[in-house]
């Protein structure tokens, strides 16, 4: 009798530990209009698309993260994306934690790195693009639209270029593994 008691109460606790929702969840892809937040100690397995919201990352995204139309793109410290970003509006991309893939601001906004990036860092339209003190971009750091390029205190692996009228400025401390180069109008500043 005693054996048929915890038999039945261990298969009970079974059912409901499997019924019960954690906080990691595992979406194959996420599609939202409005608002996100990826909490801390939340995965999502897929691709996380955005529209017309901000996008703010605590925890993790397994997958691509895209934000189109007004709204920006935050990475907070212990926040992790594996894959890529791109903001295609008016909004910024702000990353404190890791981005294991390339991060691409398409419209007016800025993009600011303060944590790592494992690919590389571009701004297209209007906005500046800003590598800030501690920040590592492994790969190469573009600016193709009319913003500045700044690169503080920071790391970068591949190649540092300002291709439109913004300039582009290093600042002490900033180490460059690759080429830099200005192709616009703007000019190369170093800022010791």
């Amino acid at each position: 009798m005693k054996t048929r008691s915890i038999l039945a109460g261990a298969a009970a606790a079974a059912l409901i530990a499997t019924a019960v929702p954690t906080t990691a969840f595992a979406d194959d892809n996420v599609n939202r209009t409005g608002n996100y937040t990826v909490r801390a100690g939340q995965t999502i397995d897929g691709n996380l698309t955005v529209r017309n919201g901000n996008v703010v990352v605590y925890g993790e995204v397994d997958g691509n993260v895209r934000q189109v139309g007004k709204g920006s793109v935050i990475v907070k410290r212990g926040g992790d994306v594996d894959g890529n970003i791109t903001e295609s509006g008016s909004g910024s991309v702000k990353i404190y934690g890791d981005v294991d893939g390339n991060a691409t601001e398409n419209g007016s906004g800025s993009l600011e790195i303060w944590g790592d990036v494992d690919g590389n860092a571009t701004e297209k339209g209007k906005g500046s693009l800003i590598i800030r003190k501690g920040a590592e971009v492994d790969g190469n750091v573009r600016e193709g639209g009319s913003g500045h390029l700044r690169v503080y205190r920071a790391k970068v692996d591949g190649n540092v270029t300002e291709r439109s009228s913004g300039n582009l400025t290093l600042y002490r401390g900033a180490k460059i593994e690759g080429n830099v180069s200005e192709g616009g109008k703007g000019k190369i500043i170093r800022k010791r």
